[in-house]
């Protein structure tokens, strides 16, 4: 049986990609320095005997090792939402990089839109895989542009314009996502290269917006953002400006070679947007659910 660490289990694609390997049988050592969301991870795969939770500090070799006993592959995420730390990714890779070095356990690192210009991100080594991820949606993913977007419609809020909303751009349902990524995980051939996750069709965030308020029956109402709520985002994220930047550049890196990955099967948007939406409607609405 194959045994697989998630490293930061308790973000939304973490709960999305073990749910994904506990249903093909696999392994799962759910890593997270968060006792609440490992609590909520429990109880969502009570009926489950292949996960097992581990509370500990993503950037800590030791903690790391300690959990990894004899695991096969490590997943860890970096930068897939707008509030990563970059100081905190680079303790994280160093430690998953030295427990794949003691252990030999295949890596898998997923890499978001919102990987800051500066950076400058190693190349995989064989027995590890980099997957550049497109802006993703769904249950439990938070701390996204187009997430903040789908909250004020729901909220009956406008949302402020932080990006260009007509550029046609990949959007991913992260069970999509999920899915592709272990497809990738699995095959041998796959390691040694960086790989990006595309979805079948691109499309603009307004149209993903008026799917959204067609659930709700309320029309997105999009504002610009003055100068000072720029100035405003800049002084709390020094970063945000070349944030946005960089998540508007709508073309593949061109220092960085990749190979382009899509699943035959993608959730159609209208089908994914809804379910997200009625999720996200629970939440923010204590259980009440739009027809």
């Amino acid at each position: 049986m194959i045994k697989a660490m998630v490293v930061r289990a308790g973000s939304g694609w973490g709960k999305a990609l073990i749910k994904q390997l506990i249903g093909s049988n696999v392994e799962v050592i759910a890593y997270s320095g968060s006792k609440q969301k490992l609590k909520a991870l429990e109880e969502t795969f009570s009926s489950s005997s292949l996960l097992r939770t581990v509370r500990g500090d993503t950037g800590n070799l030791r903690e790391l090792l300690a959990a990894a006993e004899g695991v096969d592959m490590i997943f860890c995420g970096t930068y897939l939402t707008y509030d990563d730390k970059p100081d905190k990714v680079r303790r994280m890779l160093e430690a998953v990089r030295g427990v794949s070095a003691l252990t030999g356990a295949r890596t898998v690192v997923l890499e978001g839109v919102y990987f800051p210009a500066d950076e400058n991100p190693s190349s995989p080594s064989e027995a590890s895989m980099r997957i550049m991820i497109p802006e993703l949606f769904g249950e439990g993913v938070s701390n996204t542009i187009i997430h903040y977007a789908l909250r004020k419609i729901i909220q009956g809020k406008p949302i402020k314009r932080l990006t260009d909303p007509s550029v046609r751009r990949d959007y991913l349902y992260v069970e999509d996502a999920a899915r592709y990524v272990q497809e990738l995980a699995i095959a041998e051939s796959a390691y040694g290269k960086n790989w990006r996750l595309r979805s079948n069709d691109q499309i603009s965030q307004n149209e993903l917006l008026d799917m959204a308020g067609s659930v709700i029956h309320r029309a997105p109402l999009i504002e610009s953002s003055g100068g000072w709520q720029l100035r405003l985002l800049r002084w709390y994220e020094s970063r945000a400006e070349s944030m946005l930047h960089q998540y508007e550049q709508v073309s593949a890196n061109k220092k960085v070679k990749f190979i382009e990955f899509c699943g035959p099967i993608t959730t159609p948007y209208q089908e994914s947007i809804a379910s997200t939406v009625k999720h996200m409607a629970r939440k923010l609405q204590g259980g009440v659910l739009f027809d």
